[in-house]
Protein backbone atom coordinates (compact mmCIF):
# COMPACT_ATOMS: atom_id res chain seq x y z
CA UNK A 1 0.00 0.00 0.00
CA UNK A 2 2.99 2.62 0.79
CA UNK A 3 4.92 1.22 -2.10
CA UNK A 4 1.37 2.11 -4.58
CA UNK A 5 1.21 5.37 -2.83
CA UNK A 6 5.07 6.23 -3.18
CA UNK A 7 4.12 5.27 -7.02
CA UNK A 8 1.16 7.71 -7.50
CA UNK A 9 3.56 10.51 -5.95
CA UNK A 10 6.24 10.00 -7.92
CA UNK A 11 3.95 9.56 -11.10
CA UNK A 12 2.25 13.03 -9.79
CA UNK A 13 5.76 14.52 -9.65
CA UNK A 14 6.69 13.65 -13.14
CA UNK A 15 3.35 14.61 -14.71
CA UNK A 16 3.47 17.72 -13.16
CA UNK A 17 7.36 18.12 -14.50
CA UNK A 18 5.95 17.08 -17.74
CA UNK A 19 3.30 19.47 -17.81
CA UNK A 20 5.65 22.55 -16.70
CA UNK A 21 8.31 21.41 -19.52
CA UNK A 22 5.11 21.23 -21.91
CA UNK A 23 4.15 25.07 -20.86
CA UNK A 24 7.63 26.32 -21.00
CA UNK A 25 7.97 24.27 -25.07
CA UNK A 26 4.56 26.09 -25.39
CA UNK A 27 5.66 29.40 -24.24
CA UNK A 28 8.66 29.03 -26.35
CA UNK A 29 7.07 27.94 -29.07
CA UNK A 30 4.65 30.96 -28.94
CA UNK A 31 7.57 33.49 -28.38
CA UNK A 32 8.54 31.96 -31.93
CA UNK A 33 5.63 32.24 -33.74
CA UNK A 34 5.45 35.83 -32.12
CA UNK A 35 7.30 38.20 -34.76
CA UNK A 36 9.16 40.95 -33.18
CA UNK A 37 8.85 44.67 -35.32
CA UNK A 38 10.89 47.66 -34.13
CA UNK A 39 9.30 50.78 -35.79
CA UNK A 40 12.58 53.38 -35.90
CA UNK A 41 12.05 56.64 -36.46
CA UNK A 42 14.03 59.92 -35.31
CA UNK A 43 11.04 61.56 -34.21
CA UNK A 44 11.19 61.89 -30.70
CA UNK A 45 7.32 61.77 -30.54
CA UNK A 46 7.57 58.74 -31.28
CA UNK A 47 9.75 57.02 -29.02
CA UNK A 48 8.55 55.64 -25.84
CA UNK A 49 5.69 53.47 -27.76
CA UNK A 50 3.64 56.49 -27.35
CA UNK A 51 1.98 55.67 -30.71
CA UNK A 52 -0.30 53.44 -28.77
CA UNK A 53 -2.69 56.19 -28.32
CA UNK A 54 -4.75 57.37 -31.17
CA UNK A 55 -5.33 61.04 -29.58
CA UNK A 56 -1.25 60.92 -29.47
CA UNK A 57 -1.15 59.91 -33.21
CA UNK A 58 -3.78 61.84 -34.51
CA UNK A 59 -1.15 65.19 -34.25
CA UNK A 60 0.78 63.39 -36.94
CA UNK A 61 0.48 63.13 -40.14
CA UNK A 62 0.04 59.32 -41.00
CA UNK A 63 1.53 57.72 -38.33
CA UNK A 64 -1.64 56.15 -37.48
CA UNK A 65 -0.71 52.94 -38.90
CA UNK A 66 1.48 52.13 -36.23
CA UNK A 67 -1.15 52.76 -33.92
CA UNK A 68 -2.84 49.83 -36.01
CA UNK A 69 -0.52 47.34 -35.25
CA UNK A 70 -0.31 48.21 -31.52
CA UNK A 71 -3.95 47.75 -31.49
CA UNK A 72 -3.77 44.71 -33.34
CA UNK A 73 -0.89 42.76 -32.17
CA UNK A 74 -2.37 39.81 -31.24
CA UNK A 75 -4.52 39.41 -34.55
CA UNK A 76 -1.36 39.86 -36.69
CA UNK A 77 0.99 37.71 -34.93
CA UNK A 78 3.71 40.39 -33.79
CA UNK A 79 5.44 41.83 -31.03
CA UNK A 80 5.69 45.64 -31.62
CA UNK A 81 7.41 48.06 -30.35
CA UNK A 82 8.99 51.68 -31.20
CA UNK A 83 12.93 51.51 -32.01
CA UNK A 84 14.33 53.07 -28.45
CA UNK A 85 12.32 50.39 -26.40
CA UNK A 86 13.13 47.49 -28.85
CA UNK A 87 16.76 48.54 -28.73
CA UNK A 88 16.31 48.42 -24.79
CA UNK A 89 14.86 45.11 -24.96
CA UNK A 90 17.97 43.76 -26.72
CA UNK A 91 19.93 45.11 -24.39
CA UNK A 92 17.96 43.66 -21.86
CA UNK A 93 17.79 40.27 -23.12
CA UNK A 94 14.10 40.24 -23.24
CA UNK A 95 14.31 40.34 -26.89
CA UNK A 96 17.22 38.58 -29.33
CA UNK A 97 18.41 41.23 -31.60
CA UNK A 98 18.25 38.32 -34.49
CA UNK A 99 14.11 37.89 -33.77
CA UNK A 100 13.80 41.25 -34.23
CA UNK A 101 12.56 42.87 -38.14
CA UNK A 102 13.62 46.70 -38.47
CA UNK A 103 10.97 48.60 -40.09
CA UNK A 104 13.07 52.15 -40.17
CA UNK A 105 12.32 55.60 -41.97
CA UNK A 106 14.89 56.86 -43.74
CA UNK A 107 18.27 57.05 -41.61
CA UNK A 108 16.83 55.96 -37.90
CA UNK A 109 19.56 55.60 -35.70
CA UNK A 110 17.65 53.56 -33.63
CA UNK A 111 17.14 50.81 -36.56
CA UNK A 112 20.73 51.45 -37.37
CA UNK A 113 21.82 50.34 -34.05
CA UNK A 114 19.51 47.37 -34.32
CA UNK A 115 21.04 46.26 -37.15
CA UNK A 116 24.77 46.42 -35.55
CA UNK A 117 23.65 44.17 -32.93
CA UNK A 118 22.30 41.93 -35.62
CA UNK A 119 18.75 42.69 -36.11
CA UNK A 120 16.71 42.16 -39.36
CA UNK A 121 16.46 44.56 -41.99
CA UNK A 122 13.30 44.46 -43.49
CA UNK A 123 11.80 47.56 -44.34
CA UNK A 124 13.02 50.43 -45.26
CA UNK A 125 10.47 53.61 -45.71
CA UNK A 126 10.65 57.17 -46.93
CA UNK A 127 7.38 58.93 -46.04
CA UNK A 128 8.89 62.55 -45.63
CA UNK A 129 9.48 64.72 -48.52
CA UNK A 130 12.96 64.21 -49.83
CA UNK A 131 12.89 68.15 -50.11
CA UNK A 132 12.22 68.68 -46.22
CA UNK A 133 14.23 65.96 -45.47
CA UNK A 134 16.94 66.73 -47.93
CA UNK A 135 19.63 65.68 -45.41
CA UNK A 136 18.29 62.82 -44.01
CA UNK A 137 18.10 61.47 -47.65
CA UNK A 138 21.80 63.20 -47.89
CA UNK A 139 22.53 60.71 -45.21
CA UNK A 140 20.86 58.03 -46.01
CA UNK A 141 23.18 57.92 -49.34
CA UNK A 142 25.62 56.62 -47.12
CA UNK A 143 23.95 53.69 -45.47
CA UNK A 144 25.90 50.17 -45.67
CA UNK A 145 22.35 48.10 -44.10
CA UNK A 146 21.18 46.39 -47.15
CA UNK A 147 17.17 46.56 -46.60
CA UNK A 148 14.76 43.70 -47.76
CA UNK A 149 12.30 45.92 -49.15
CA UNK A 150 11.81 49.61 -49.75
CA UNK A 151 8.69 51.76 -50.04
CA UNK A 152 9.15 55.69 -51.38
CA UNK A 153 10.90 57.02 -54.39
CA UNK A 154 12.70 54.19 -56.59
CA UNK A 155 15.06 56.90 -57.95
CA UNK A 156 16.46 57.82 -54.84
CA UNK A 157 16.66 53.96 -53.40
CA UNK A 158 18.29 53.09 -56.44
CA UNK A 159 21.28 55.76 -56.55
CA UNK A 160 21.94 53.81 -52.79
CA UNK A 161 24.51 51.37 -53.19
CA UNK A 162 23.47 48.94 -50.31
CA UNK A 163 20.06 49.05 -51.82
CA UNK A 164 20.13 48.31 -55.31
CA UNK A 165 19.15 44.66 -54.48
CA UNK A 166 16.00 45.75 -52.36
CA UNK A 167 12.78 45.45 -53.64
CA UNK A 168 11.32 48.64 -54.35
CA UNK A 169 7.56 49.92 -53.71
CA UNK A 170 5.39 52.94 -54.75
CA UNK A 171 4.29 54.54 -51.51
CA UNK A 172 1.48 54.26 -50.47
CA UNK A 173 0.78 57.43 -48.14
CA UNK A 174 -1.68 56.00 -45.02
CA UNK A 175 -4.39 58.35 -44.06
CA UNK A 176 -7.44 57.26 -42.81
CA UNK A 177 -9.49 54.68 -40.49
CA UNK A 178 -11.48 52.63 -42.53
CA UNK A 179 -14.30 53.06 -40.23
CA UNK A 180 -14.19 56.78 -40.81
CA UNK A 181 -15.33 57.47 -44.17
CA UNK A 182 -17.38 60.77 -43.89
CA UNK A 183 -20.79 61.44 -44.98
CA UNK A 184 -20.15 62.98 -48.48
CA UNK A 185 -22.89 66.77 -49.01
CA UNK A 186 -25.28 67.03 -51.97
CA UNK A 187 -23.06 68.79 -55.25
CA UNK A 188 -25.07 72.00 -55.50
CA UNK A 189 -24.62 73.03 -51.38
CA UNK A 190 -20.84 72.31 -51.83
CA UNK A 191 -18.14 75.46 -51.32
CA UNK A 192 -16.15 75.67 -54.27
CA UNK A 193 -12.19 74.67 -53.43
CA UNK A 194 -10.33 74.71 -50.96
CA UNK A 195 -6.54 73.76 -50.32
CA UNK A 196 -5.26 72.35 -46.68
CA UNK A 197 -1.21 72.82 -47.00
CA UNK A 198 1.35 74.37 -44.62
CA UNK A 199 2.70 78.08 -46.31
CA UNK A 200 5.88 76.03 -46.84
CA UNK A 201 8.33 79.27 -46.33
CA UNK A 202 6.75 80.18 -42.92
CA UNK A 203 9.76 78.48 -41.44
CA UNK A 204 12.37 79.90 -43.62
CA UNK A 205 14.45 82.62 -42.17
CA UNK A 206 15.06 86.17 -43.92
CA UNK A 207 17.64 88.16 -43.57
CA UNK A 208 15.79 91.20 -42.90
CA UNK A 209 14.35 88.86 -39.62
CA UNK A 210 17.96 88.77 -38.38
CA UNK A 211 18.44 90.36 -34.70
CA UNK A 212 21.11 88.27 -32.98
CA UNK A 213 24.39 87.08 -34.46
CA UNK A 214 23.01 83.16 -34.27
CA UNK A 215 20.47 83.80 -36.37
CA UNK A 216 22.62 85.20 -39.25
CA UNK A 217 25.18 82.16 -38.24
CA UNK A 218 21.90 79.90 -38.65
CA UNK A 219 20.65 81.52 -41.79
CA UNK A 220 24.06 81.06 -43.63
CA UNK A 221 24.54 77.31 -42.15
CA UNK A 222 21.26 76.70 -43.64
CA UNK A 223 21.80 77.80 -47.09
CA UNK A 224 25.65 76.28 -47.05
CA UNK A 225 23.70 72.93 -46.38
CA UNK A 226 20.81 73.33 -48.96
CA UNK A 227 23.69 74.72 -52.02
CA UNK A 228 25.78 71.47 -51.21
CA UNK A 229 23.26 69.06 -51.06
CA UNK A 230 22.60 67.25 -54.13
CA UNK A 231 18.91 66.16 -52.85
CA UNK A 232 17.82 69.61 -51.90
CA UNK A 233 19.52 70.82 -55.00
CA UNK A 234 17.50 68.07 -57.47
CA UNK A 235 14.34 68.42 -54.97
CA UNK A 236 13.79 71.93 -55.32
CA UNK A 237 14.07 72.89 -59.28
CA UNK A 238 10.87 70.53 -59.18
CA UNK A 239 8.91 72.28 -55.73
CA UNK A 240 5.66 72.98 -56.96
CA UNK A 241 5.28 76.17 -53.98
CA UNK A 242 5.16 78.74 -56.69
CA UNK A 243 2.60 76.70 -58.88
CA UNK A 244 0.18 76.58 -55.95
CA UNK A 245 0.41 79.83 -54.58
CA UNK A 246 -0.23 81.08 -58.15
CA UNK A 247 -3.07 79.07 -58.28
CA UNK A 248 -4.59 80.17 -54.70
CA UNK A 249 -3.54 83.75 -55.98
CA UNK A 250 -5.99 83.41 -58.81
CA UNK A 251 -9.01 81.56 -57.40
CA UNK A 252 -8.89 83.69 -53.99
CA UNK A 253 -8.83 86.98 -56.40
CA UNK A 254 -12.39 85.40 -57.68
CA UNK A 255 -13.70 84.42 -53.93
CA UNK A 256 -13.19 80.71 -55.29
CA UNK A 257 -11.28 78.87 -52.22
CA UNK A 258 -10.65 78.46 -48.64
CA UNK A 259 -7.06 78.07 -47.25
CA UNK A 260 -6.44 76.03 -43.88
CA UNK A 261 -2.82 75.72 -42.76
CA UNK A 262 -0.20 76.55 -40.74
CA UNK A 263 2.08 79.68 -41.73
CA UNK A 264 -0.44 81.74 -43.64
CA UNK A 265 -1.31 84.59 -40.99
CA UNK A 266 1.72 86.40 -42.19
CA UNK A 267 2.72 86.87 -46.04
CA UNK A 268 5.57 88.47 -44.40
CA UNK A 269 7.56 85.58 -44.45
CA UNK A 270 6.99 84.79 -48.08
CA UNK A 271 9.26 85.74 -51.19
CA UNK A 272 8.38 89.36 -52.51
CA UNK A 273 7.04 88.41 -55.56
CA UNK A 274 5.03 85.60 -54.69
CA UNK A 275 3.50 87.69 -50.94
CA UNK A 276 2.92 90.56 -54.01
CA UNK A 277 0.25 87.57 -55.57
CA UNK A 278 -1.68 87.39 -52.70
CA UNK A 279 -1.37 90.53 -51.16
CA UNK A 280 -5.14 91.74 -50.34
CA UNK A 281 -6.79 88.45 -50.21
CA UNK A 282 -5.71 87.16 -46.74
CA UNK A 283 -9.82 86.62 -46.25
CA UNK A 284 -9.08 83.33 -48.11
CA UNK A 285 -6.78 82.20 -45.06
CA UNK A 286 -8.83 80.74 -42.45
CA UNK A 287 -6.55 78.88 -40.16
CA UNK A 288 -6.25 74.91 -39.10
CA UNK A 289 -8.51 72.40 -39.38
CA UNK A 290 -9.74 69.61 -36.65
CA UNK A 291 -11.22 67.28 -39.20
CA UNK A 292 -9.33 66.83 -42.33
CA UNK A 293 -12.12 64.76 -44.41
CA UNK A 294 -15.19 65.91 -42.93
CA UNK A 295 -14.32 69.75 -43.84
CA UNK A 296 -13.00 68.56 -47.43
CA UNK A 297 -16.06 66.61 -47.58
CA UNK A 298 -18.14 69.96 -47.61
CA UNK A 299 -16.46 71.09 -51.45
CA UNK A 300 -16.32 70.59 -54.67
CA UNK A 301 -12.58 70.49 -55.83
CA UNK A 302 -9.40 70.13 -53.60
CA UNK A 303 -6.32 71.63 -54.87
CA UNK A 304 -4.11 68.63 -54.05
CA UNK A 305 -0.27 69.79 -54.95
CA UNK A 306 2.82 68.27 -54.03
CA UNK A 307 5.41 69.85 -52.73
CA UNK A 308 7.84 68.37 -55.08
CA UNK A 309 7.09 66.77 -58.93
CA UNK A 310 9.30 64.00 -57.95
CA UNK A 311 8.57 60.62 -59.51
CA UNK A 312 7.63 57.81 -57.46
CA UNK A 313 6.19 60.46 -54.07
CA UNK A 314 2.95 60.27 -53.98
CA UNK A 315 1.17 61.99 -50.60
CA UNK A 316 -2.26 61.85 -49.31
CA UNK A 317 -3.08 65.17 -50.79
CA UNK A 318 -4.77 63.13 -53.85
CA UNK A 319 -6.42 60.72 -51.80
CA UNK A 320 -7.59 62.57 -49.17
CA UNK A 321 -9.82 64.68 -51.61
CA UNK A 322 -11.15 61.67 -53.12
CA UNK A 323 -11.99 59.79 -49.43
CA UNK A 324 -13.89 62.43 -48.86
CA UNK A 325 -15.76 62.63 -52.08
CA UNK A 326 -13.86 66.18 -53.68
CA UNK A 327 -12.60 66.17 -56.92
CA UNK A 328 -9.13 66.53 -56.58
CA UNK A 329 -7.00 68.85 -59.21
CA UNK A 330 -3.90 67.37 -58.40
CA UNK A 331 -0.10 68.37 -59.55
CA UNK A 332 3.02 66.17 -58.51
CA UNK A 333 4.26 63.23 -59.67
CA UNK A 334 4.44 62.65 -63.59
CA UNK A 335 4.02 58.92 -63.32
CA UNK A 336 0.65 59.46 -60.81
CA UNK A 337 -0.88 57.32 -63.71
CA UNK A 338 0.86 54.18 -62.63
CA UNK A 339 -0.87 54.60 -59.38
CA UNK A 340 -4.01 56.22 -59.54
CA UNK A 341 -6.73 55.68 -62.20
CA UNK A 342 -6.92 58.51 -64.53
CA UNK A 343 -10.60 59.24 -64.39
CA UNK A 344 -10.31 59.72 -60.92
CA UNK A 345 -8.53 63.36 -60.56
CA UNK A 346 -8.17 66.56 -62.43
CA UNK A 347 -4.70 66.30 -63.88
CA UNK A 348 -3.28 69.88 -63.53
CA UNK A 349 0.16 69.11 -65.34
CA UNK A 350 -2.10 68.61 -68.79
CA UNK A 351 -4.14 71.83 -68.53
CA UNK A 352 -1.35 73.46 -68.18
CA UNK A 353 -1.98 77.19 -66.87
CA UNK A 354 -3.83 77.76 -63.96
CA UNK A 355 -6.38 79.99 -66.20
CA UNK A 356 -6.81 76.51 -68.09
CA UNK A 357 -6.71 74.76 -64.76
CA UNK A 358 -9.89 77.18 -63.70
CA UNK A 359 -12.16 76.88 -66.96
CA UNK A 360 -11.83 72.82 -66.92
CA UNK A 361 -13.47 73.06 -63.05
CA UNK A 362 -16.08 75.77 -63.81
CA UNK A 363 -17.04 74.21 -66.52
CA UNK A 364 -17.35 70.81 -64.75
CA UNK A 365 -21.20 69.43 -65.11
CA UNK A 366 -22.74 68.19 -61.62
CA UNK A 367 -23.16 64.93 -63.70
CA UNK A 368 -19.37 64.92 -64.84
CA UNK A 369 -18.49 65.11 -61.07
CA UNK A 370 -20.59 62.52 -59.99
CA UNK A 371 -18.95 60.41 -62.08
CA UNK A 372 -15.57 61.44 -61.32
CA UNK A 373 -16.64 60.89 -57.63
CA UNK A 374 -17.94 57.14 -58.04
CA UNK A 375 -15.08 56.48 -59.61
CA UNK A 376 -12.78 57.55 -57.14
CA UNK A 377 -14.86 55.42 -54.79
CA UNK A 378 -14.70 52.26 -56.44
CA UNK A 379 -10.68 52.87 -56.57
CA UNK A 380 -10.79 52.83 -52.78
CA UNK A 381 -12.43 49.39 -52.98
CA UNK A 382 -9.26 47.83 -54.72
CA UNK A 383 -6.52 45.66 -52.49
CA UNK A 384 -3.98 48.79 -53.62
CA UNK A 385 -6.09 51.59 -52.76
CA UNK A 386 -6.41 49.78 -49.38
CA UNK A 387 -2.79 50.66 -48.59
CA UNK A 388 -3.96 53.71 -48.22
CA UNK A 389 -5.94 52.78 -44.86
CA UNK A 390 -3.88 52.65 -41.66
CA UNK A 391 -4.95 49.11 -41.48
CA UNK A 392 -4.35 48.63 -45.14
CA UNK A 393 -0.99 50.58 -44.76
CA UNK A 394 -0.08 48.15 -41.32
CA UNK A 395 -0.91 44.51 -42.79
CA UNK A 396 0.96 45.64 -46.27
CA UNK A 397 4.51 46.06 -43.86
CA UNK A 398 3.41 42.86 -42.06
CA UNK A 399 2.90 41.31 -45.08
CA UNK A 400 6.08 42.36 -46.78
CA UNK A 401 8.45 41.28 -43.46
CA UNK A 402 6.92 38.04 -43.32
CA UNK A 403 6.73 37.12 -47.15
CA UNK A 404 3.35 37.03 -47.68
CA UNK A 405 2.35 36.97 -51.43
CA UNK A 406 0.74 40.37 -52.47
CA UNK A 407 0.00 42.16 -55.42
CA UNK A 408 2.37 45.88 -56.42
Amino acid sequence: MTTRVKDTENNSELNTKNVDNNLVQLNTQLEKVSMKIAICCDISQFHRDQLQDRNWSKQFLGSAWITSLYERQKELGIEIASGDVALQKVKYGQWRAEDVHVVQEMDARHGLELCQLGAIPSVLTMLESPLVAYRSVDRLMRIRVTFAHCIGPKVIFESIPALRNSQYWRLSFPSYWRDQLPAQMHWPQRKYAILIAANKYWRERKWSQVRRLKDALRIFRHGIRKYLSSTYQSCWKLQLHDNRIDFLALLGTQDKIDVFGRGWENIGNLPVVQAEKIKGISNIFKGTCENKHELLSNYKFTIAYENTAYPGYVTEKIVDAIVSGSIPVYMGAPDILEQLPADTFIDARELGSVEAIATRMEEMTESEAIKMIAAGQRYLQTSLAQRYTYEGYADWVVSLISGKKINK
